[in-house]
């Protein structure tokens, strides 16, 4: 049962909307339409329904819709090959993440999605995230359905072929931190370069 205290201690979902719109970055055009609400109807609403999708975990069980629900998600667009700011950024969320289990709060669901199916395969891109946490999950896809899902979450990536790397090509991606709220819908995105405080702090406003 819970207690008055508790409950007082809980954020609304009106206050919660008005707490991702001024800790998330949302895309131009949805700030624009929050802040019209906002004038109109008072605190303002930043959820978004996801379209259907049908993706492929490291472990070979399915992506869907379903696989958002029940806490926060964190999703990053990149790719176990990246030189620069996907690690960089796979270990600020990491980094995060034990913040948050340290202090025996609720963590975040992290969450890689490979732009580059290529190369990403379910054993390498595994291995990739595990390196960042045990418990994050690595996606993968057909690059059709990778890109309607990365457009659902304003993110968007291209191969690059160079002819400086050994690798043969990179992936130009968003750099951005898509979140998610417990009930699969999107609610903004966090701006690179990510501080593991502040994702934490982010992660306990949202989840109180």
């Amino acid at each position: 049962r819970e207690s008055g205290l508790d409950r007082s201690h809980r954020h609304s979902e009106r206050e919660r909307d008005l707490l991702v719109a001024h800790a998330v970055e949302l895309p131009e055009h949805q700030r624009r339409a929050l802040l019209e609400r906002q004038r109109a109807d008072g605190p303002p609403h930043a959820r978004r329904e996801l379209p259907p999708f049908d993706l492929v975990d490291a472990a070979g069980g399915r992506f869907g819709p379903e696989r958002l629900l029940g806490r926060w998600t964190f999703l990053f667009f990149g790719y176990a090959s990246c030189p620069d700011i996907c690690p960089i950024t796979m270990s600020t969320l990491g980094q995060a993440e034990k913040l948050l289990l340290a202090a025996g709060d609720p963590a975040f669901q992290g969450v890689l999605v490979s732009v580059d199916p290529e190369r990403d395969t379910a054993a390498h891109l595994r291995k990739y995230v595990a390196a960042f946490s045990p418990r994050f999950i690595g996606v993968t896809g057909d690059v059709a359905a990778l890109r309607r899902f990365a457009e659902s979450l304003h993110a968007g990536f291209a191969k690059a072929p160079t002819a400086d790397s050994a690798l043969g090509y990179l992936m130009d991606h968003s750099s951005h931190v898509a979140v998610v709220d417990p009930h699969g819908r999107h609610r903004g995105y966090v701006r690179a370069p990510l501080d593991a405080r502040k994702v934490a702090s982010l992660t306990r406003a949202l989840a109180s």
